[in-house]
Parts: structure tokens; C-alpha cells; sequence
């Protein structure tokens, strides 16, 4: 029983990394074309890539905290929950 749910719950923390990465790397993106989009048409001189890596990074840090929320902790404590109870 105890290595059943052990081998469940292993799978299914990698299945939420899988689904973690792909969300980051997807809304990150999007996050950074509308700064590269807000970029050009602000006509800003000066380096764009310092630009956006500059303000992509608080951006970074808040979809990061979204995401452990969202994909890590509910999941999860909705598993707990409903075996807790059905048992």
C-alpha cells in the first residue's frame, strides 16, 4: 500500500514538473514578446535585450510563485484530501 502510493506519488510529481516547465517557459515567453512589443513602440534607444532581461526577471519570479500554487500545491493537497476522505 505505503510503496504504491510512494511510486504515485512519484510519478505524478514528475507528470507536474513536466506540465511546471512547459507552463513557465510558455507564459514567459508571451511575457516577453509584449515587453519586446512594448519596446518598439516606446522607440527606446539603447540595448533591447538588456532591456527586457532587465524587467523580465520580476516577471519571472511572480509566474514562478503562480505556478509552484497552481501546479505543485493544489493537486496535490486535492490528492490528500480526497484520499483522507475515502479511507
Amino acid at each position: 500500500m505505503i510503496i504504491g502510493l510512494g511510486r504515485m506519488l512519484l510519478l505524478m510529481l514528475a507528470l507536474l514538473t513536466v506540465v511546471y516547465l512547459s507552463l513557465f517557459f510558455y507564459w514567459r515567453a508571451g511575457a516577453k514578446m509584449r515587453l519586446e512589443e512594448a519596446w518598439v513602440m516606446a522607440g527606446r534607444p539603447g540595448d533591447r535585450a538588456a532591456w527586457i532581461d532587465e524587467r523580465i526577471a520580476p516577471i519571472a519570479r511572480r509566474i514562478r510563485a503562480w505556478l509552484v500554487f497552481f501546479v505543485y500545491l493544489l493537486p496535490v493537497a486535492g490528492l490528500t484530501i480526497y484520499i483522507l476522505l475515502t479511507n
